[in-house]
């Protein structure tokens, strides 16, 4: 009697341990980050295949547009969440809610700026109004899982990202056979994203108050300010290189270059998800060995995701390849080389960012960004005029490897300076 009850209670307690490491834990975080990214994945390879080259090029500059806005508020908003608040253990009244407010009100702006640039770039009308639509219902979903992220409920994050996956991409799949126009994907996309953001500000109890948010701006203006400025000045650089390199190279070019990228998109969703799921890992190891030993853990995996997907893409059959971007493919594919170059420099520059977040080295972590936002806005386009978009490629993959070389030098310099 005594070992079946002994024998029941060892059954429960590893239930239960099943059930925590689900409700939370640094790998549900990265599956989550990951399954976020299938819809958007989903959703430009699906327009890919049903535009023409030129016609994606345009799409994808309100893409780039609407990306810039959504990791604009994750720095400005959710980093700071991840980095001061995922090891607190009562948090402050409301400061989720107020949060939200300001992730919100980005996602509106977002919405204008998008209205503006389709004016701008021309193209269908009815695309450029399904993702101005996105911005506010997209924010939402995204500020609601860093908010559960930080409360250690990274499975309820993922949950909301599941019903996203669920409720759109088979429709977006079944509109794709039927030869629909490109602004009914967008369109059911957005409304998964609304489908899955209901989901997460339920689960959170998360009610937006925009007015709070400036509230919550001053008091984390320290690191979000400077966390916000970081992602601008970097990624303003990118989004207006790809503007102006439709001068030497066309629509057409920016569409080979943004296909070439896609094909590594997911490698870079993984990176992201290991690196949000490190930080605060890395913000709770205080002891020093065991620091040491996340961010080995973190190197590592990020060497095999990078040099596994690096691979896969260089040896990507022709066949495949129309499967997946469509007429774009042809350009696409000469661009693969750079672009693998790239995702292994981005191994060295997550791992340094990651490690600059959780031990607040933030005039390195300033610096190594700000370099690479300079010589994205410098290297890309000079190339460009020299060699084409197989510059413009290179141009990239350089500007990653020497932000790196930068991070490195100011990491030698803080060991150096430590007693």
């Amino acid at each position: 009697m005594v070992s079946h009850a002994a024998a029941r209670g060892r059954r429960r307690a590893r239930r239960d341990i099943v059930m925590r490491g689900f409700a939370h834990s640094r790998y549900v975080t990265i599956l989550d980050q990951v399954v976020s990214s299938l819809s958007n994945f989903a959703l430009v390879t699906l327009v890919a295949n049903v535009t023409t080259p030129e016609e994606f090029g345009r799409f994808s500059l309100g893409y780039v547009v609407l990306l810039f806005f959504l990791g604009f508020q994750r720095s400005l908003v959710g980093e700071v969440l991840l980095v001061r608040f995922s090891g607190v253990g009562t948090r402050p009244r409301g400061v989720d809610d107020a949060a939200a407010g300001v992730s919100v009100s980005v996602g509106a702006l977002a919405a204008l700026v998008l209205g503006v640039c389709g004016v701008v770039a021309g193209g269908d009308v009815r695309v450029w109004i399904a993702l101005l639509a996105a911005g506010p219902i997209i924010f939402a979903q995204d500020i609601a899982r860093y908010v559960l992220i930080a409360r250690k409920r990274s499975g309820d994050a993922l949950v909301s990202d599941v019903v996203w996956v669920l409720a759109a991409v088979p429709v977006m799949v079944w509109l794709v056979t039927t030869d629909a126009d490109a602004w009914l994907l967008v369109a059911v996309w957005v409304l998964g994203g609304g489908v899955a953001a209901t989901v997460a500000l339920i689960r959170a109890r998360l009610v937006a108050r925009p007015v709070h948010g400036v509230r919550w701006l001053a008091q984390n203006r320290d690191i979000a300010i400077r966390f916000s400025g970081e992602y601008a000045s970097l990624n303003l650089s990118n989004t207006v290189v790809w503007f102006v390199l439709t001068g030497p190279i066309g629509v057409a070019g920016v569409a080979a270059l943004r296909g070439a990228s896609l094909l590594f998109s997911p490698l870079n969703t993984a990176f992201n998800a290991v690196r949000i799921a490190v930080v605060p890992e890395l913000v709770r190891a205080e002891e020093p060995r065991r620091y040491r030993a996340r961010l080995r853990e973190t190197t590592l995996i990020l060497g095999a995701l990078g040099v596994g997907w690096g691979a896969a893409v260089l040896l990507l059959p022709d066949s495949w390849g129309v499967l997946v971007l469509g007429e774009t493919w042809t350009a696409a594919a000469e661009l693969r080389w750079p672009y693998a170059v790239q995702g292994v420099a981005m191994i060295a520059y997550t791992v340094l960012l990651a490690h600059f977040r959780a031990r607040a080295r933030h005039t390195a972590s300033t610096a190594m960004r700000g370099t690479l936002a300079a010589l994205t806005l410098v290297l890309p386009l000079l190339l460009a005029v020299m060699i084409s978009t197989t510059g413009a490629a290179w141009g990239f993959a350089a500007a990653v490897a020497l932000s790196v070389l930068i991070g490195g030098v100011w990491e030698r310099r803080a060991r150096r300076a430590q007693p």
